[in-house]
Parts: structure tokens; C-alpha cells; sequence
């Protein structure tokens, strides 16, 4: 039994555990706030386009105009043999890429206003001898607007292709990053190089299909290799005389 002079004792033993016991549970409380307001900064609070400068300049599909500029003087017609063959090759390109017409664009209110009216019907008629249909041409007057100054009689006809967006945008400081992210303009230039060097922009949306298997090149190979001789194809190398 406790005696009567025993009570206070036992009181304050009760009263020091009860102590404890709330302040482990305030502690614990603490330390799951403390965990649960760190786990919630995820993924979501991070854009990834700050880390992949493939997300902030991606190569996109885009008919792009193609473009030949024809200086022209203060007389003309001025189309010489070598004009002409090299309008015939941009319009093998406009055949075998372009879309659409092609746009004889005339320079008006300037210096070489009407040369370059009749360089433009010059230009008109090698697009019909080189193939392209009258329906398929097209006219457009351009203003220059300053009559010192010489326009310039431009073709142009829309081709598809690989384009990035514009670079040398700087929207924020690149220094004081302590976030170690990227600067916004990082890898444009990349992505730029990367799509004028690609031949066919539908690569960058799916592979080509595999060209069919050389049957008779298969052939001769496993026939040589059943007989022991060397399948490899006989390259016969040129020296060329260069190196040490």
C-alpha cells in the first residue's frame, strides 16, 4: 500500500512520465511536418525543359520558303547562259521538294524599278522552258520604297523542313544560377546545325524502311564460307601516297 506520505512522490512520477509521453508525441508530430513538407517538392515543381535543351529549341516540321536572289542592275533583261542553267537547277529542286508555286517577287520603287520588271518576264519565261507550267508561276510586287536604292528580283516556292525556333533569345541573367540549370539559349545553335544537316525532315519523325536483302549477294557470301574461302568483298585498296 502507499502510505499518505507517499503520495506526493507518486504524483510527481506520473505527472514527469505524462510529461514525457506529450513531448515525444510533439516531437514526432514535428518531425512528420518536417518530412511531409519536404516530400512535397516532386517532380512537379521542376520544369524539365531547364535541364534538356532538346524541350526548350525542339526541331519542329515547318514549310520553310526557299529562297534565290537575283541582284539586278540598271539594265536588262540580264540573263546570261549561266543564269539560266542555274534556274534550271533550282527548278529541278522545286520539282523533286516544292510545294505549291513558285513567286517571281519584283522589287517596285527603286532605282532598277524597270529592269527589274523586264529581268522578272526574262525569269518567267526560263521557268517555263526549264518545265514549270504557267498556272504554277506567280508574280508579286514588292515595294522598296527608296528609289536610290537597286531591289532584288527574288524566286521563292515553300519546301518542307527541319526548322528550330529562333535562337539568341536571353529571357534571364545566365549568371546567379543556383539552381544549375541551363541558360535558355544552351544547345540552340546544336539543334539548329543538327536540322540543316539532315536531307530528309521525315527522319526526324520515323526511321526509314529497310531496303530489301541482296539475295544473290547472300548467296555467293554462304557459298563461301561452305567452301573455306574468305566472304569478305575484295576492296582493292589505291595507295594514295600521303602520311608518313
Amino acid at each position: 500500500m502507499v502510505s499518505s506520505a507517499d503520495m506526493p512522490t507518486a504524483q510527481t512520477n506520473v505527472s514527469r512520465r505524462l510529461s514525457r509521453l506529450l513531448l515525444s508525441g510533439a516531437t514526432l508530430a514535428a518531425i512528420a511536418m518536417i518530412s511531409a513538407g519536404c516530400s512535397s517538392t516532386g517532380t512537379s515543381d521542376v520544369d524539365p525543359a531547364d535541364f534538356d535543351y532538346r524541350l526548350r529549341h525542339p526541331i519542329v516540321i515547318s514549310e520553310e520558303p526557299e529562297v534565290m536572289d537575283m541582284p539586278v542592275g540598271m539594265k536588262g533583261p540580264a540573263i546570261s547562259r549561266e543564269i539560266e542553267t542555274a534556274v534550271r537547277e533550282y527548278v529541278g529542286e522545286y520539282r523533286a521538294y516544292g510545294t505549291g508555286s513558285i513567286t517571281i517577287q519584283v522589287p517596285t520603287g527603286s532605282a532598277n524599278e524597270v529592269a527589274a520588271a523586264a529581268t522578272g518576264r526574262a525569269i518567267h519565261y526560263a521557268l517555263v522552258r526549264a518545265g514549270v507550267r504557267r498556272g504554277h508561276i506567280e508574280v508579286a510586287p514588292y515595294e522598296v520604297g527608296d528609289h536610290a536604292k537597286l531591289g532584288t528580283l527574288r524566286l521563292s516556292y515553300l519546301r518542307v523542313k527541319a526548322v528550330v525556333p529562333q535562337c539568341g533569345i536571353w529571357p534571364k541573367d545566365a549568371q546567379g544560377n543556383y539552381r544549375n540549370t541551363q541558360y535558355h539559349n544552351f544547345g540552340c545553335a546544336q539543334q539548329q546545325n543538327l536540322a540543316a544537316m539532315v536531307a530528309n525532315p521525315a527522319d526526324f519523325l520515323r526511321p526509314q524502311p529497310m531496303s530489301p536483302a541482296d539475295g544473290r549477294r547472300r548467296a555467293d557470301t554462304i557459298n563461301k564460307y561452305r567452301q573455306g574461302d574468305d566472304p569478305q568483298t575484295n576492296i582493292l585498296l589505291i595507295p594514295s601516297g600521303l602520311g608518313g
